[in-house]
Order: structure tokens, then sequence, then C-alpha cells
């Protein structure tokens, strides 16, 4: 087994991972970016591979990494980044010798395990610069030709001179692109093909298969092996890159991540995946509505075709997609026979993007879904690239909390949320005691470390779906959702005691803190939750800092 820690934040993507990675070779432990568990995963230790998302809710994402390739038994683990983001958007944001893998989001299990298990062998998947072709021919100067050429187009190059070498290349290896010649010994290009498209972690890797001469029959015998497109001998330059860009192989930008068809027709599925080829999506065929439901509640597909035409509540389909999507956005496409247009246009009411009738072409059903698809590149990229910017805007850049701008929004929405639903809510307001005194003696980028480190422990030591924030300057607070005061005052003993204890940034530095608390529905606006607490926080340094005091009484003593 091998041992993978994986970093998750979201419980809905720890589900998909448990559910991608049962029965699989991987043994999974699962932990979140707080401070904490990161090392909690350190200390645990024996772990081959690392999964991080590229943006960790609770610290920065190259500084986990740092910090757990500092630790000397987990120096050569592989790092992979989890993001829905091209490679340009995450080297913003990474320091790329940190990371030995990207996994593209969204993903299905074969997407996931091929990452994992490429980056297991030190063979990075997205970081790389070059893409990784293997050529098979038992002719050496053919291998030596095809592979100048690729070389050429930014591919590196594996070549092997017969078939079962190739499929032990492809699994070691897993290329983005294979080229197989027909006329072999032992074992020839369409038989490769077949044995291809039975493992699980090659079946989706494009194959193009080369010959020298071309006609129908071999056409139709290399589509049912599972090739993707053909070359004629001799093969020049131009005809290689045109139908590598045809094809669009794994890793270019072009490709979506993946498709889901619901249809009981396995005829109608096996010639929609055929003609989704260009997509180089993975394609996953779901017979039920019961199957299909459960798919899409551990996976996030790009294209959804439906295949209405032998379901006689065409539109409730249609509705029960789009409700199960939530706020996803794919393209929905839905299939029916010519007798069902007329409901075809009320699909889109429903949720459709696009239908087809049938029978329909290859060609029709590229036409009808490429702009489609290229349309919802640009508002994924339009949606991802403003979490970014809203996730800038809410942020404090210095500590990693939230920031005034972030809280002055989240108080006010937690309590009503609380008055709503008749719950408590608490709010602790701290400040840092004789911090002007460190600036002074220390300077103020020792003071920044100090204020780094207090952040640390907040987040640390704050549980649940507490919020904490960088109020301002050497001020921070705390809202405790569905929190009494009492529990309140516990958790903030806790932060103050951690906050005592702790030496800061190697000048034996111990920071104290005092802190004030209010409550609702005690106090029933945000500006005077905000007001109490202030009071509470002058009560508290009055008497002698390093104490909390709640709006109701002192509760605490310093020590």
């Amino acid at each position: 087994m091998i041992r993978i820690a994986i970093i998750e934040d979201s419980q809905a993507l720890t589900s998909v991972y448990r559910n991608f990675l049962s029965d699989s070779e991987f043994e999974v432990i699962l932990f979140n970016s707080t401070v904490s568990d990161i090392n909690r995963l350190i200390k645990h230790g024996g772990f081959e591979l690392i999964v991080c998302p590229c943006f960790p809710k609770f610290q920065n994402g190259s500084r986990i990494a740092q910090t757990i390739k500092a630790d000397p038994g987990l120096t050569n683990c592989a790092f992979i980044v989890s993001t829905s983001m091209q490679q340009d958007s995450v080297r913003s944001e990474w320091d790329l010798r940190d990371i030995d893998a990207v996994l593209l989001k969204p993903f299905d299990r074969e997407g996931l395990i091929r990452t994992l298990k490429r980056a297991g062998k030190n063979q990075p998947q997205n970081v790389r610069q070059t893409l990784l072709a293997l050529i098979i021919d038992d002719s050496k100067a053919v291998r030596n030709t095809l592979a100048s050429y690729l070389k050429a187009l930014n591919f590196d190059c594996i070549t092997a001179p017969e078939g079962m070498q190739g499929l032990r290349m492809a699994s070691e290896h897993l290329p983005d692109l294979i080229l197989v010649d027909v006329e072999m010994p032992v074992m020839d290009g369409f038989e490769f093909c077949k044995k291809l498209s039975k493992g699980p972690d090659i079946k989706h890797i494009p194959t193009i298969v080369i010959s020298g001469t071309i006609n129908e029959s071999q056409f139709r015998k290399g589509f049912r092996a599972g090739a993707i497109d053909f070359l004629e001998k001799p093969v020049s330059q131009p005809a290689l890159a045109a139908i590598i860009e045809s094809v669009s192989v794994k890793g270019n930008t072009n490709s979506t991540g993946t498709t889901v068809i619901l249809s009981k027709d396995n005829t109608l599925s096996s010639i929609l995946s055929k003609a989704l080829n260009f997509l180089n999506s993975s394609i996953n065929v779901c017979t039920t509505f019961d199957e299909f439901e459960t798919f899409l509640c551990v996976s996030t597909p790009d294209i959804v075709i439906l295949d209405l035409s032998e379901n006689e509540d065409k539109l409730n389909v249609c509705m029960k997609t789009r409700k199960l999507l939530k706020s996803e956005s794919p393209v929905i496409i839905a299939v029916a026979d010519e007798t069902d247009r007329d409901i075809m246009f009320r699909c889109f009411k429903y949720g459709a993007t696009e239908f087809i009738i049938k029978p329909f072409g290859r060609d029709e059903v590229k036409a009808r879904i490429e702009n489609h698809i290229k349309i919802k590149k640009l508002q994924d990229e339009l949606v991802q690239k403003n979490r970014i910017l809203e996730s800038l805007a809410y942020k404090d850049k210095l500590t990693g909390l939230m920031n005034r701008r972030y809280f002055d929004k989240a108080l006010k929405d937690e309590i009503e949320k609380a008055r709503s639903g008749n719950t408590h809510l608490s709010f602790l307001m701290i400040d840092l005691d004789n911090f002007k005194q460190v600036n002074d003696a220390y300077g103020h980028d020792i003071g920044d470390e100090v204020l780094k480190e207090i952040a640390a422990i907040i987040i640390d030591n704050v549980q649940g779906n507490a919020v904490s924030c960088r109020y301002g300057g050497e001020e921070f607070c705390i809202i405790y959702p569905d929190t009494s005061i009492a529990e309140a005052v516990k958790n903030s003993e806790k932060i103050k005691r951690f906050c005592a204890l702790k030496p800061i940034s190697g000048y034996r530095i111990f920071q104290t803190i005092s802190g004030g608390i209010s409550s609702f529905p005690e106090t029933s606006s945000a500006e005077d939750l905000v007001s109490d607490a202030d009071k509470c926080l002058y009560k508290a340094k009055k008497a002698g800092k390093n104490r909390i005091i709640a709006n109701i009484e002192t509760l605490s003593q310093g020590s």
C-alpha cells in the first residue's frame, strides 16, 4: 500500500477522495490545513504522497509544503497541489519548487489515481514544461524520426520496439500520447489498443495508429479497438502536428475533465463516447438515475448527456438533474427522438444547454458541443478569478486571517442567523498587551512576526464555524456562532494561555493578550456587540492585562 496524506478543508471534497480511493492501492489519511493538523501530519510521518489544495483555508500553501518538507522523514515525499486553475495561475500563487505535480479539478477516479501514480514515480504531470509521448514501432528508424518530430512539438519521448513492452512502459510512465504502428510482429497495433483500453490507469491515454495503408476496414477496426485517429506512412511533421492539435492530448489547456452519460442504450453510449474523443474528457456512463445521482454527489462533470428517448418523464429528468447540480453549470445535452422535438424546446427552460435529435453523426455532436465548452471555460475562469479576488479582498495579507471588511459583513450575517434560529452568539475582542514596547525594542519586522504567531495560535485553537479576523493593528476578534458566553470564555482562556506561554521569533518574547466578550441576544446589534466587547477589553487592561472579561461579569483573572 502507498501511504498518502490528503490536506483538505472541504467536507465534500474529503468525501470525493474517500470514494475515489477506496479499494485502491493507496492508504489515505485526511488532514485539514490548521497548524495543529499539519503538525499531526508531520508527527504521523511515513507518507510517500501529499495532496494539498492550491488555496488552503487556514494558512498559505507554500508555507505548508515547506514546513512538511523541512521534516527529515518527509523531505522526499511528492507534493501535489489540487486546483481548478491552469499552470500560470498556480505559478503566481506557489513556488513551483515546492510542487511535484498538479491535480486539475474537476477530476474523476482514473484521473486522480493516474496523477498520484505519476507523482509517486517523480514524474510531475502538469508542472513540467513538456508532454510525454510513447512511440511503439518495430523500426528503429521510424521511432527516431517520430521522436525528432515530437521533440520539435515540445514533447519528451520514450520508445518501445513491440507492443508488450509498450504496454509495460505505458503503465510505468503514464504518457500523455501514444503512437503505435499497425504492422508489428507478436502484437499488432489494433491488439495493443484493445489491451490498453482494459487497463484502468491507461485506458484514457489518446492513441494514434500509424499504418502504411489506411482503408475503411482499418478505420472501423481501429476505432473499435480504442484508437482516436490515424496517420499514414510516411509521416510528415505537419501532418503529425495537425493531428495532435485535433485530438487535444492530456495536459493541453483545451481538455475537459469529466463527462457523464445517462443512458440505458449501450450502443448510444458507445457512439457518444467515441464522438467526444476530441474533448479528451473522461467518460462515465450511468444506466439508472440512482447511479447517475450518486455520481453527481461525488464528482462535478463538465458535460452531462441525458438520453431522454426512452424516458417518459423527460422534463422531470432535466429538472432533477439541474437540482442535483445546484450552482454548478456544466453543459447539459439532451438526446431524444425526432418525435420529441417539441418537448426538447421546453427542456431549455429546465436547464438543458443543447439538444441532439437521433440519429446523429460525430461531426454534429462535435459542432453542437464545442462552442458551449468554450463558453463554459470562459465562465469558469471568470468565476475562479472572482473567487481569488474576493479572497484577496477579504484576507489580511500579514496574518492570513479574514480582515475588517469581511468581519463587518460576517458579524451582521451571524447575528441574523442567531436571531432567526433563536440561538446564542458570542463575540471576543483581543488586544496585544504592551505591543508598542515590542515594536520599540525589536523593530516592526519582529512585531509583524509576533502578530503572525498570535494569529496562528488563534487559528489553531478556534473550532467549528467560529470566524477569526484581524480587526486592525494589534487587535483581533472572534465570532462564536451558536456559542454561549461561558463556552466562549473557556475557549478565549485557552487562547490567552497559549499566547502567554509560547516564546515568539526566537527572542523569548512572551506576548500576553487581553480580551473582552459580549453576547447575543443580551446585546442585540452588531455595533453594540463590538462596543460592549471593547468596554470589557478596556476593563481587562485596567485590571492588570493578561485576562479575559465578559460583559456579564469578570470571569477570568490574570495568571
